[in-house]
């Protein structure tokens, strides 16, 4: 028992004086340690801050995984932003491969910028041709989309914005409106065919004959730019049914809790 208490005491004084001032894990509080005591601790704080480093990677992992609503920057390109395999989620969308993400509603008209830069030091003139609306399965979707122009020259290291405006329609049976694509344009012919664009979607919305969906749908449309040394722009509208996201507001005294 001697023994056992002298061995004790001895180790405690081959620790050395209580020297160095530091954070202690175990109290929480600054104070000051001897060599053993101060190594550990600087130990324990290192291996905490590895920890929640490496977990605020995986929350901002997973945050960027859920997809973001809006347009993508520059360089970036969609994956699925869901699991597919999700029957009852009927407000996830899948989104394929995709350079511009946009959510939506029937019966709305958005309009999505692009702008065009020239890299180089020599003009470049630009011709776009505008594909049809398909879903992922190759469905014509039938939604009425017009470019503000098709024909620009780009000047040495400069940038050009042309507008996509894209009229949703969700009624399958209604063949009426027809994408507008494929087609080259003047300026002056493009902003006749805009004009008629919004005004074709104000017509179908007055006569709510937008349609609705049961589940999120998805359209893509591939943007070809003749003159620009890259690969084709595809374009990703996904349509969201009208009871996801709705604002819910209260009309009685909360007797349903």
């Amino acid at each position: 028992m001697q023994g056992s208490t002298h061995r004790a005491q001895r180790t405690q004084a081959n620790r050395g004086p209580a020297m160095y001032f530091g954070y202690c894990q175990d109290d929480k509080q600054y104070r000051m340690m001897d060599l053993p005591d101060y190594m550990s601790n600087v130990q324990k704080s290192y291996s905490r801050l590895v920890s929640d480093s490496t977990n605020a990677l995986q929350d901002m992992l997973r945050g960027y995984g859920g997809g973001a609503a809006g347009t993508m920057t520059r360089g970036q390109r969609h994956g699925r932003s869901r699991d597919c395999g999700c029957d009852d989620c009927h407000c996830e969308c899948c989104v394929c491969d995709a350079d511009v993400l946009v959510h939506a509603r029937c019966g709305e008209l958005r309009r999505i910028p692009l702008t065009f830069e020239n890299e180089t030091r020599r003009d470049r003139e630009v011709t776009l041709e505008l594909g049809k609306f398909l879903s992922s399965g190759g469905r014509d979707l039938n939604w009425v989309a017009q470019l503000s122009e098709t024909k620009f020259t780009l000047r040495p290291c400069d940038e050009h914005t042309v507008t996509l405006l894209v009229g949703i329609r969700c009624d399958r049976d209604d063949k009426a409106g027809e994408n507008v694509s494929g087609e080259t344009r003047t300026s002056e012919e493009s902003a006749v065919g805009v004009r008629a664009l919004a005004d074709n979607v104000s017509a179908m919305v007055a006569n709510q004959r937008f349609g609705s969906v049961d589940r999120c749908e998805v359209g893509y449309a591939t943007i070809r730019a003749e003159g620009c040394l890259t690969r084709p722009i595809v374009v990703a509208v996904a349509v969201l049914p009208d009871d996801c996201d709705a604002y819910r507001h209260p009309c009685g005294c909360s007797c349903c809790d």
